[in-house]
C-alpha cells in the first residue's frame, strides 16, 4: 500500500492556480470592458502616480511585501497586517490615532460577542442535536446532499461556521462511510454550503460586519440591513446549491480506499519504540515475542548500529539497543506501550493504559503557529498533553520519523493521551475532528433558552437595533445566566481575527491618506470602465482573486477604500452606488472556493476527505463563476450605480 505523500504537491498546486487565476482575470478585464486595455498608462493614471510622495510610494512597498506574504503564507495573517501596519506608523505616515483608529471600533466588540453567542450554543450541544438531526439515509447522492446542504447553509447565515463544519465534518464522514459511500464527495460540499449561507446575511461572516463598518464610517452611520445582503446572497446560494447537488459532486473523487474509505480506528498507524534493560523482548527472536506480544506481520523495520533490516526475519533475536518500527491500527500501536522498558521513540516518557486511552484527531489549520514546525521543536506532548501516532496529508500517511515531520497547513494528526484532550483549551491550534468521547452534553431547557437568546438578538436587529447593542445585549445575557462560562467565553473570541481587522483598518487608512488608493483606483478604472455592470464585475473579481490568496477579512479592508475610489472616479457617489461597492466586496470576500486555503472551513475537510489541490480547483472555479456572474447582474439593479 502506498503511503507517502508526493513531493511539494501542495505548493506546485497554488502556484499553478495562481497563474490560472491570473489569465482568467486578465481575460475577463478585456471581456467585461469589451475593448482593448489603455497601455501606455492614460494620463489620468500618469497624474495620480505624479502626485505621490515618498509616503505613497513607501506605502506601496509595504502593501507589496504584506501581499506576497499573505499568499506565501510565511506567517498568519494577522502578524503579517500588524507588521505591516508598524512601519507606517513609525515612519510617521500614520498618526497615533490613525493607527489605533481600527483597535477602537465598535466591530471588534460586535464579533468579539458573536463569538461568544454562538460559543454558547455549541457548548449547550445545541449544534450538535442539529448536526444529527439533519443527515438522513438514501441511496441517491441528490437526497443526500439536499440533506446536508440546505440545512448548513441556513444555520451559517446566523451562525459562524466555522463550528458549524467542526461538528458535522467527523458525522458526515461516518454517514458516508456507513452507507459505503466516499466520504469526498460529501465533505467539500459541506464547506461549500457553509460560505454559501455566511453571505445571506449581516452576522453570516465576520467578513460582512467588517464591510459594513466600513460603509458606516464612510456614509456617517448608515450601513446594511439585517437582510440586506440577502437580495443577493440568497439568489447565489441557491444557484451554488443546484449546482453542487445536481452537477458539481460529479466532479468530486470518490475516493474509497487509502485512508480516508476507513474509520480512524482502522487507519495504518506507525510506532517506533526501543528496547530498553530488561525488557522482556530483548535477547529472543522475534518468532518467540510475537506469540505473546505482537503480530509478527506488524513489526516492519529493526534498525541497529545504524543498519536498517526491513521486514525482519522471524529468527532474527532482538537486543537491547535496537529499534523497532511497527504498523498497524490504533488499538495495536497503543497495546505496545504496555510493554515493559519498551519506549516509545517519538516520546519515551508517554505511558498509555490502553482500556482508558482517548483518541482524537486534529487537523492544522493554515493560521496555527505550529505550521512549519516539527514535533521535536513544538516538544508536542509537554505541550498539549498527548501523543501523536500519526500524520496524515492529502490522505496519504507521512512516513519517516515522526518527530522530524515538517507540519504543514491541512495536515491531520492522530492522538492518543491518557486523559481527554482538551479541546477547549488548544482550539487556536487546532480543529479537532474527532474526539474518543462525547464532549458536550444536551440540556433541554437550557438549550431553549440560548436559542430564544439568539433569535431575539436576530429580530432586535432585523427591526433596527445596532448590532453592537444587540449583541453584547445577549452575550451578557448568556453570561449572568450561566449559559456560557467565563472562561469558555473568553476563549470563544478569536482574538487572531480582531488583530487582524485591527491591523487593517491602519493599512487602508494608509492607502487613503497617501493617494496610493486612488493610484490604484485608476489603474482598476482604466481596465474595467464605467459601465455599471462591468464595473461591478470588475470589482467583484478583483476580490475574488484576492479572497482566494489572502484573508477574506484582509481582503475587504485592504480593498473597500479603493474601491471607493474608483466609484468616485467613475461618478458613482450616491448612497445606493456606496452600497454596490459594499454588497461587491461582501460578496466577493466571501467566496475563496477554488483553493483549499481560501477559507478556514476547507481546511477542516481536507485532511479527512483525502482530497488533493486540485480537488478544489475542478469545482471551485465553478463555484466563484457562479457567485460573480449572479453578483454582477443582480447589483447594479437592485443598488442602482449613480
Amino acid at each position: 500500500m502506498k503511503f507517502e505523500v508526493p513531493g511539494n504537491q501542495f505548493r506546485f498546486g497554488r502556484i499553478c492556480a495562481h497563474l490560472i487565476f491570473l489569465f482568467a482575470f486578465l481575460i475577463a478585464a478585456q471581456m467585461l470592458n469589451g475593448e482593448e486595455a489603455s497601455f501606455p498608462l492614460p494620463q489620468s493614471i500618469k497624474e495620480a502616480e505624479a502626485a505621490l510622495s515618498w509616503e505613497g510610494w513607501f506605502t506601496i512597498v509595504v502593501f507589496i511585501v504584506m501581499f506576497v506574504g499573505l499568499i506565501s503564507e510565511v506567517r498568519p495573517p494577522d502578524i503579517i497586517m500588524f507588521g505591516g501596519s508598524l512601519p507606517l506608523l513609525i515612519f510617521g505616515i500614520l498618526t497615533p490615532e490613525q493607527f489605533l483608529n481600527g483597535f477602537s471600533n465598535d466591530i471588534l466588540m460586535t464579533i468579539g460577542m458573536l463569538c461568544i453567542v454562538v460559543r454558547a450554543m455549541e457548548v449547550n450541544g445545541i449544534l450538535e442535536l442539529i448536526a444529527k438531526k439533519i443527515l438522513v439515509s438514501s441511496k441517491r447522492y441528490v437526497v443526500r446532499l439536499l440533506s446536508m446542504s440546505v440545512p448548513i447553509t441556513f444555520a451559517s447565515a446566523f451562525l459562524n461556521n466555522t463550528p458549524i463544519v467542526l461538528l458535522m465534518a467527523p458525522l458526515v464522514r461516518k454517514w458516508a462511510l456507513d452507507s459505503k459511500l466516499s466520504p469526498s464527495k460529501f465533505l467539500i460540499p459541506l464547506s461549500y454550503a457553509s460560505l454559501l449561507g455566511g453571505a445571506c446575511t449581516l452576522i453570516g461572516t465576520s467578513t460582512n460586519l467588517v464591510v459594513n463598518g466600513l460603509m458606516e464610517n464612510n456614509m456617517k452611520g448608515s450601513g446594511f440591513s439585517f437582510f440586506e445582503l440577502s437580495y443577493v446572497g440568497v439568489p447565489c446560494a441557491l444557484a451554488g446549491l443546484l449546482f453542487i447537488t445536481f452537477f458539481g459532486w460529479k466532479l468530486l473523487p470518490d475516493r474509497t480506499d487509502a485512508a480516508t474509505a476507513v474509520s480512524s480506528e482502522t487507519r495504518e498507524f506507525t510506532g517506533e519504540f526501543i528496547v530498553g534493560e530488561e525488557c522482556p523482548l530483548a535477547n529472543r527472536t522475534i518468532q518467540e515475542v510475537s506469540k505473546r506480544y505482537f503480530r509478527q506481520d506488524t513489526l516492519i523495520q529493526l534498525e541497529r548500529n545504524h543498519q536498517v533490516i526491513d521486514s525482519p526475519p522471524s529468527d532474527l533475536v532482538i537486543f537491547v539497543g535496537d529499534r523497532l518500527v511497527f504498523i498497524g491500527d490504533i488499538h495495536r500501536i497503543a497495546e505496545l506501550h504496555d510493554i515493559p522498558n519498551l519506549q516509545s521513540v517519538a516520546d519515551p516518557h508517554f505511558k498509555l493504559d490502553v482500556k482508558s486511552s482517548h483518541f482524537s484527531e486534529i487537523v492544522v489549520p493554515t493560521t496555527s503557529l505550529l505550521v512549519g514546525k516539527t514535533l521535536r521543536q513544538i516538544n508536542f506532548r509537554f505541550s498539549y498533553g498527548a501523543s501523536v501516532m500519526a500524520v496524515y496529508r492529502q490522505g496519504w500517511r507521512v512516513l519517516g520519523d515522526i518527530r522530524d515531520i515538517t507540519l504543514e497547513a491541512g495536515d491531520t494528526l492522530m492522538l492518543l493521551s491518557s486523559e481527554p484532550f482538551d479541546a477547549q483549551k488548544f482550539y487556536k491550534d487546532f480543529y479537532f475532528i474527532r474526539h474518543s468521547e462525547k464532549l458536550l452534553t444536551f440540556n433541554p431547557r437550557r438549550a431553549v433558552f440560548v436559542t430564544s437568546v439568539m433569535a431575539i438578538m436576530v429580530l432586535a436587529a432585523t427591526l433596527g437595533v445596532s448590532m453592537i447593542v444587540a449583541s453584547v445585549t445577549a452575550a451578557f445575557v448568556l453570561l449572568l445566566t450561566r449559559s456560557i462560562s467565563i472562561r469558555e467565553a473568553q476563549n470563544s473570541v478569536i482574538w487572531n481575527i480582531l488583530l487582524l481587522i485591527a491591523s487593517s483598518f491602519a493599512i487602508g487608512t494608509a492607502m487613503e491618506v497617501t493617494g496610493v488608493a486612488a493610484y490604484f483606483a485608476q489603474m482598476i478604472l482604466a481596465v474595467f470602465g464605467k459601465q455599471p455592470q462591468m464595473f461591478v464585475g470588475g470589482i467583484i473579481l478583483v476580490t475574488i482573486i484576492c479572497t482566494e490568496f489572502m484573508s477574506n477579512n484582509a481582503a475587504a479592508l485592504i480593498l473597500f477604500p479603493i474601491a471607493i475610489e474608483v466609484a468616485k472616479l467613475a461618478g458613482f457617489e450616491s448612497i445606493e452606488a456606496t452600497k454596490a461597492i459594499g454588497v461587491c466586496i461582501a460578496i466577493g470576500a466571501s467566496c475563496g472556493y477554488a483553493i483549499p486555503t481560501g477559507y478556514q472551513t476547507h481546511m477542516i475537510v481536507y485532511g479527512p476527505g483525502g482530497y488533493k489541490f486540485t480537488d478544489f480547483l475542478k469545482i471551485g472555479l465553478f463555484m466563484d463563476l457562479i457567485v460573480w456572474v449572479i453578483s454582477t447582474v443582480m447589483i447594479p439593479y437592485i443598488w442602482p450605480l449613480k
